[in-house]
């Protein structure tokens, strides 16, 4: 680990340690990263399979919700790798390496967001339109609306490095995040940074607003209609019931990026301890991919009974071959 004001080799980034003293706690802490990304990757992995391998689960919101799921895995593989090396090994990352992470990380939170969006748009056709919802959204249309959410989400990663590029850094290159952020590196330069900041509140309002603006539209046409309407069928309650979840899985990604903001907001300060502003980071790249298939996993019945159909078969196939 650097410490101080070392000489660095060109070309590198030195990545604050998110654990300094004392040493002993580093083991530690690479021990639960590791723990928290191989279960963040094994549930979300579970998920996926049974979403393709379940015929009943070839449905919009569970197209929506695979999507989301390998997401989750981008982004986890995106962060938890790359800190648990800086805590065991070092905590320098070279200059592509960084760009890299900068794009990746951009994508990750503008996708999370669009497909978020998506869901609850997807939950409010299920709930106030159930008759024409069938012939509203279809798996092919679902598939569709993919697809250009991913170009657009990467365009948006990809306009940072345009905003990078070209940048001399001529501060010490210590970036004081748990990975590389775009505002971070644009930061180490002299030059005019206010392109790079007017992008970030651009990013952000295309990105995170956006998905604020359409959950208060649809959950609140969705609350007035389950006001209006009184009971309904059997198909409806079980829309209902799934727009319970996804505002459970909203509400985290929102709270995530809310205490993410004040925290950098507040970094500044002295009295702001960094390992809280750390702390802050990992909610959202930690917290998020492992929350959203446990969320899901417990909450949605058919995924539940797919888990279980799937179990079973397995130990079933297992018990008729030890018996051959």
């Amino acid at each position: 680990m650097f410490e101080g004001n070392q000489s660095l080799p060109p070309n590198v980034f030195l990545l604050t340690p998110i654990f300094h003293e004392p040493a002993s706690i580093r083991l530690l802490a690479f021990g639960v990263l590791f723990l928290i990304y191989l279960v963040t990757i094994t549930l979300n992995m579970i998920l996926i399979l049974i979403i393709l391998s379940e015929k009943k689960l070839h449905k919009p919101v569970y197209i929506f919700l695979a999507h989301l799921l390998i997401m989750d895995i981008v982004g986890s593989t995106t962060i938890t790798p790359r800190l648990m090396y800086s805590i065991s090994e070092s905590n320098m990352i070279t200059k592509p390496a960084c760009f890299i992470q900068v794009v990746l990380v951009s994508f990750y939170g503008a996708i999370q967001s669009y497909i978020l969006s998506i869901m609850a748009i997807d939950r409010y056709l299920a709930v106030c339109h159930p008759l024409r919802y069938n012939a509203l959204l279809t798996n092919s249309r679902a598939h569709k609306v993919m697809l250009p959410t991913i170009c657009w989400s990467s365009v948006l990663g990809g306009i940072n490095i345009v905003l990078l590029i070209g940048r001399t850094i001529c501060k010490y290159p210590e970036i004081h995040k748990v990975c590389c952020v775009h505002m971070a590196v644009a930061n180490l330069s002299c030059e005019d940074v206010t392109i790079n900041s007017l992008y970030g509140i651009v990013h952000t309002c295309l990105t995170t607003v956006t998905l604020f603006a359409v959950a208060i539209v649809t959950y609140t046409l969705i609350l007035y209609e389950c006001l209006c309407s009184g009971p309904r069928s059997d198909g409806s309650s079980k829309a209902l019931h799934t727009c319970v979840t996804h505002c459970l899985v909203l509400s985290l990604f929102i709270l995530s990026i809310a205490f993410a903001v004040i925290s950098m907001r507040m970094s500044t300060k002295s009295f702001f301890p960094r390992y809280l502003q750390h702390l802050s980071d990992s909610l959202f790249y930690l917290l998020q991919p492992l929350a959203n298939p446990i969320i899901y996993g417990m909450r949605t019945a058919e995924i539940r009974r797919s888990l279980r159909q799937f179990t079973n078969m397995r130990i079933f196939r297992n018990k008729n071959h030890l018996l051959t």
